[in-house]
């Protein structure tokens, strides 16, 4: 992904200072994070409702102010997601120059892979996030009123930068979409206990939490008319 070599550890470092910066400029002190207003309140970025956009958005300079074109969605969180992603590109110079690397060094995917670290961090920024996440006993839905502006599949994701050592599953209408860990290699099967527990939250759309043969598991329903997506987090007794 990389031209230069460079520690994980250093990149997120560089991301959430980056973050904590731009948040305490704006004086955004706590959630949500609302992207629309801090592009367009602070930053100068004119975000525009765009018809005939074919992509999710684009971002381009004209009449010398930046504009962030967006396709309608039929939920917030994607505006939300696509203008975190745009400042990412718009701050990406700064995050380079952080990193000691030059622009003309890094392959073109590096920069899509800092704004995609920047719009998760920029949502649930890092130092809020692993406070409130252990405090709610990570329940996805009461972080989920707390960061409204940033999907659940955002928020799972996050668990993964925590500490706690867990498993990420989103699982859409009964298949696979994504499983992930922070600590351990996993199978892109789910273990019984999780495999109960998804079936329990698909079939009556309300939260579980099962704990057997070494596993503690939570799941949480994410379901729309025609589409279901349950997403399960799980944790190894002893790895906690």
């Amino acid at each position: 992904m990389w031209d230069v070599e460079l520690p994980r550890d250093d990149v997120l470092a560089v991301v959430d200072r980056a973050v904590a910066e731009l948040l305490a400029a704006a004086r955004i002190h706590e959630p949500p994070v609302d992207c629309l207003a801090l592009a367009q309140g602070h930053l100068g970025i004119r975000v525009v409702l765009d018809h005939q956009q074919p992509q999710r958005g684009r971002a381009q300079r004209a009449a010398r102010q930046r504009h962030i074109f967006l396709r309608p969605e039929p939920r917030e969180e994607r505006h939300q997601w696509t203008v975190a992603h745009e400042i990412g590109e718009y701050v990406k110079p700064n995050l380079l120059a952080a990193l000691g690397i030059e622009p003309t060094a890094a392959r073109a995917m590096m920069g899509e892979s800092l704004a995609n670290l920047f719009a998760h961090r920029l949502l649930v920024p890092t130092p809020w996030f692993g406070a409130d996440a252990p405090a709610c006993g990570f329940d996805l839905l009461q972080l989920k009123e707390r960061y409204r502006t940033a999907s659940h599949e955002v928020l799972a994701l996050r668990f993964l930068d925590l500490p706690t050592p867990c498993v990420v599953t989103i699982v859409d209408n009964g298949a696979i979409y994504r499983r992930r860990s922070n600590a351990w290699r996993v199978r892109r099967h789910l273990a019984p206990v999780e495999s109960r527990c998804q079936l329990r939250v698909h079939t009556r759309g309300e939260p579980c939490r099962l704990a057997a043969d070494g596993w503690t598991v939570q799941g949480w329903p994410v379901h729309q008319l025609g589409w279901k997506r349950e997403i399960l987090r799980s944790v190894i007794e002893g790895d906690s």
